[in-house]
């Protein structure tokens, strides 16, 4: 297994990194005409689009971007080449899919209760996947301290609604089969409005299953087991397609690192601290060579920032449902969630550290890493849940 993850991410990097050098040797040829897109990701920046069967291409369109979210559809034309996509006109067709109305009147009632913008767009990043009005500034902050992944509605954001409404149904109906069945019900339900994006819809059938599994014999299942069944659902939804989504292959290795290397610390809250950064580490370092490849550096400070970050997302997360609230509730809420933004956006900016590229001869120094993430997950006695 080991050999067959490491083998995985660096044969992503040496084929992106091959890939690049062929693209700057002989360019491709543009090619014009009318493209039927969907809208995957639209940014202040850009958008990010779906062409045919699983092709991504980003335009850099603003105009285009900011007439469209995710869930739209958009005919252009333009002229595409490699990934790229010029746009000369186009036309949008916003999406009537229930989850699409729904987030759009979540995301409207934001930016109504929130006073200030970027407070509603980080609120809306969080809880509804709609990242398309979070600033460019802002957006730097996160990439430049490595935490652009809490922007984006992932298992994480899933894992921690889950646990919210499991505590919450375990104090009214007990440890019962309707604890079991509201919990999914409610949880499947965030996933279909947050996008249904193939890391939620992964974090979604794992925690279905653990739920299940616990219910039934009373501890967790086998993870290896259910992440590679979670995988291989996936696959056949998506007729292979989502092997193509970049997201998905970051969360579903960020996942596999930790299955394979992770710890959890028990003790007090300091232990609690240690075993997430410990994790910030695990999924830094295995993640290094793709995350590399697909975005151009890796940031060392991404650990130490996750940890500060996710108690401010946290917060952030449960100020933004309360604001939809109505009186004097709501209000309070709003200027608490704008304090939250505030403080986390400027603690973020101290951690700015300068980013690097991961390089060929980086590649001994980080099998070196993973060997001792090895020992020391196994010092701990973490493959014993697995004979």
């Amino acid at each position: 297994m080991l050999l067959c993850a490491s083998s995985l991410l660096a044969g992503l990097y040496w084929n992106s990194s091959h890939l690049r050098e062929h693209n700057e040797e002989s360019p491709e040829t543009a090619q014009g005409g009318v493209w039927s897109c969907r809208v995957e990701t639209s940014t202040t920046r850009g958008a990010l689009l779906l062409i045919g069967s699983g092709r991504q291409a980003w335009s850099s369109d603003k105009e285009l971007a900011q007439s469209v979210r995710r869930g739209d559809s958009v005919l252009v034309l333009g002229s595409l080449r490699g990934n790229f996509l010029e746009t000369w006109s186009f036309s949008a067709i916003h999406s009537n899919s229930m989850q699409n109305r729904v987030r759009r009147i979540i995301c409207s009632r934001w930016r109504e209760k929130l006073h200030s913008r970027e407070t509603s767009s980080l609120v809306s990043a969080l809880l509804a996947g709609e990242r398309g009005t979070v600033s460019p500034s802002t957006r730097s902050v996160f990439e430049m301290t490595g935490t652009s992944h809490l922007l984006a509605v992932s298992g994480l954001h899933v894992g921690i609604i889950c646990a919210i409404i499991l505590i919450i149904a375990r104090r009214m109906f007990g440890k019962t089969w309707l604890t079991v069945f509201i919990t999914i019900l409610l949880m499947g339900s965030y996933v279909f409005i947050a996008g249904a994006r193939a890391s939620t819809v992964r974090a979604g059938i794992m925690g279905m299953f653990i739920l299940i599994a616990w219910q039934a014999v009373g501890k967790t299942p086998n993870l290896l087991f259910i992440w590679s069944f979670a995988v291989i659902v996936l696959i056949i939804l998506t007729s292979g397609s989502v092997l193509n989504d970049i997201g998905a292959k970051l969360s579903f290795s960020a996942v596999l690192s930790l299955i394979i290397f992770g710890r959890n610390i028990r003790g007090n809250i300091y232990k609690k601290i240690l075993s997430i950064l410990y994790a910030g580490i695990v999924v830094t370092l295995c993640l290094a060579p793709l995350v590399s490849s697909t975005f151009g550096a890796v940031s060392p400070v991404a650990p130490i920032a996750t940890v500060i970050s996710i108690p401010f997302m946290l917060t952030l997360m449960a100020l933004g449902a309360i604001s939809l609230s109505w009186g004097f509730i709501a209000e309070g809420a709003s200027i608490l969630a704008e304090w939250t933004v505030f403080i986390w956006l400027n603690i973020l900016q101290v951690l700015e550290f300068r980013r690097f590229e991961f390089k060929e001869w980086m590649l001994v120094i980080w099998f070196a890493g993973i060997i001792m993430l090895l020992l020391f997950s196994r010092r701990s006695g973490f493959f014993r849940r697995f004979r």
